[in-house]
């Protein structure tokens, strides 16, 4: 199973990166793409043109058109996705690149330091909906979501999990029902 996850926070030192890192041990076969590294324009700066991506552009277009499973990450900002994330999401989301999206299962998560996370993951499982709906993609969401909360006592960071029984059970649970998930999408496409 080829695995995409994608960091969505641009912030140095940030939690996010400490889940997708978590994430990326529970599977051989992945790619992480690191928001730290982050260039997508604002829409207000223009529309991305194919063949004039920059390499971190590239890596994240070719990381999601190879998954066949996507981890989508967030850090929760006053209970909306990242702005970041959100702007790849309109660029990517057009004509001239939304078949990158096509014949994938998405997975989201929330990433709160404190209680949170819910809200930014399933707004984000809404607009990939929107847009699986919009271009007649064979994709869906996973129904379910990870609230990673108070990432900070529940994983270090190299992405090890820490001794949390509740979060470490919630979290392999999460992982594996998205595997699944995928799993049989994949085998009834």
């Amino acid at each position: 199973m080829k695995v995409a996850i994608i960091s969505g926070s641009a912030r140095k030192s940030n939690n996010t990166i400490r889940v997708a890192k978590s994430i990326q041990k529970n599977f051989e076969n992945s790619v992480l793409i690191d928001f730290q590294d982050y260039d997508f324009p604002n829409l207000s700066e223009g529309f991305l043109r194919k063949g004039s991506e920059t390499e971190f552009q590239r890596n994240t277009i070719e990381a999601i058109r190879d998954a066949e499973l996507l981890f989508v990450l967030t850090p929760e900002y006053n209970w909306f996705p990242s702005a970041e994330l959100v702007s790849m999401i309109h660029q990517l989301g057009t004509n001239d690149y939304s078949e990158i999206f096509d014949k994938m299962v998405i997975a989201s998560v929330g990433v709160s330091s404190g209680r949170g996370g819910r809200m930014p993951a399933v707004q984000l499982g809404y607009v990939f909906n929107k847009i699986f709906s919009y271009f007649n993609l064979n994709s869906i969401t996973s129904p379910r979501t990870f609230e990673a909360q108070e990432v900070l006592s529940c994983i270090d960071e190299s992405g090890q999990l820490l001794e949390n029984e509740a979060f470490n059970q919630g979290f392999t649970s999460f992982i594996s029902y998205s595997l699944k998930v995928a799993k049989r999408w994949h085998q009834s496409a």
